[in-house]
């Protein structure tokens, strides 16, 4: 199973919302966060600072864990992803290839505008109390996707 990263980017208690670049490659086109593989040798917190230093030009100060993720697959790979919180310190993104724009959002039309195929009112309770440096779940909570195919 590959491992992977999902990290909500926080600056002034706003999120950050990436347009995707509508390219096949970088999975269609919507507003999400940053997503990335965890490489060989790298923990999940390094990924995490690796993948946001990529995809936004941004240096975490501080990384949380919410003790969240899911299991799915995606282009005949098995997939395990793990959800964090990133503060980071500056507002100035610089773009790689896999994002066309950004903004910079408050928690309510950041959940309206992100793709996410689940709850987004859990997302809303995750997230809220992350911006205060809390975990939702109190144990690890991975949703399996493969539950639903049919």
């Amino acid at each position: 199973m590959k491992q992977k990263i999902l990290a909500f980017v926080v600056y002034k208690g706003k999120f950050l919302a990436l347009r995707n670049n509508p390219h096949p490659e970088h999975g269609g086109d919507f507003w999400f966060v940053v997503t990335g593989g965890v490489e060989e040798g790298e923990d999940q917190i390094n990924a995490v600072k690796r993948e946001v230093i990529e995809e936004t030009g941004l240096n975490s100060e501080e990384i949380l864990f919410l003790n969240w993720g899911s299991i799915y697959e995606w282009r005949g790979d098995l997939y395990k992803e793990l959800n964090f919180l990133s503060f980071v310190n500056s507002g100035e993104v610089m773009l790689n290839e896999e994002h066309i724009k950004y903004e910079w959002l408050g928690i309510e039309d950041f959940i309206k505008r992100i793709k996410w195929d689940d709850d987004k009112e859990l997302l809303r309770k995750v997230l809220k109390k992350a911006l205060n440096k809390k975990q939702y779940f109190k144990k690890q909570e991975i949703k399996d996707y493969r539950e639903n195919e049919t």
